[in-house]
C-alpha cells in the first residue's frame, strides 16, 4: 500500500510539474547564475478558468505571483510544486506564505538522485470582484528552483433558497396587509 501511495505522489508531483518543465534551469558549476532580481507574475481570473503559473526562483531571488478576481470567484486549493537539484535541499530552503513574512515550506520531497519535485497546498477561498491575493516565495538556496502554482476558479454560487426565502416573506407581508 506504501509503494502504491509513494508512486501515486510521484505521479501526481510530476503531472503538477509538468506545467513547469519549460521553466526549470538545470544548474552545474560551470553555469552562469542569473542576477538576482525580484519577479512579479501578474494573472487576472474568471469563473471556469485553470491557473498555472510557472518562475524559475535563483539564488538571492524572491517571487511574487498576484491573482485578481474579475468577478466573484471561488478559489480551488492552490497546488504548488517545485523542482530543483542538489537533492531536495534547496526545496527544503524555499518558503512560501500569503504575506511577504513568508513561513511555510514544501510538505513533501522526493529525490530522484540529485533532482529533487516537492509539493505542497495552500487552502481555498471566496473573492469578490476586484479583490487579489498573492503567493510570495523567498529563497535560501544554492542553484535555481523550478517553482508552478495551479488551482480552479468557479463562479460563487447564489443559495437557491435565498431568492425562495425572499419571495415567500414578499407573499408573507402581501397577505397580511390584505388582512388589515
Amino acid at each position: 500500500m506504501k509503494n502504491i501511495l509513494k508512486a501515486a505522489f510521484v505521479a501526481a508531483t510530476l503531472v503538477a510539474g509538468s506545467a513547469a518543465s519549460a521553466a526549470v534551469v538545470v544548474y552545474t558549476s560551470t553555469t552562469t547564475t542569473p542576477t538576482p532580481a525580484t519577479s512579479i507574475t501578474t494573472v487576472d481570473m474568471n469563473a471556469g478558468d485553470f491557473i498555472t503559473v510557472t518562475e524559475v526562483l535563483i539564488p538571492g531571488d524572491s517571487a511574487e505571483f498576484t491573482f485578481t478576481a474579475l468577478e466573484a470567484l471561488k478559489v480551488s486549493n492552490i497546488a504548488l510544486s517545485g523542482t530543483g537539484s542538489n537533492g531536495g535541499t534547496d526545496l527544503a530552503n524555499v518558503e512560501f506564505g500569503f504575506t511577504s513574512a513568508t513561513t511555510q515550506q514544501f510538505s513533501t520531497i522526493i529525490d530522484f538522485g540529485g533532482t529533487a519535485a516537492g509539493s505542497a497546498t495552500l487552502g481555498g477561498f471566496i473573492l469578490g470582484a476586484g479583490d487579489s491575493f498573492t503567493i510570495y516565495w523567498e529563497d535560501g538556496i544554492i542553484a535555481p528552483v523550478g517553482l508552478t502554482a495551479s488551482f480552479f476558479t468557479t463562479a460563487v454560487p447564489v443559495p437557491a433558497a435565498l431568492p425562495m426565502l425572499a419571495g415567500g416573506l414578499a407573499l408573507l407581508g402581501l397577505a397580511r396587509r390584505k388582512k388589515a
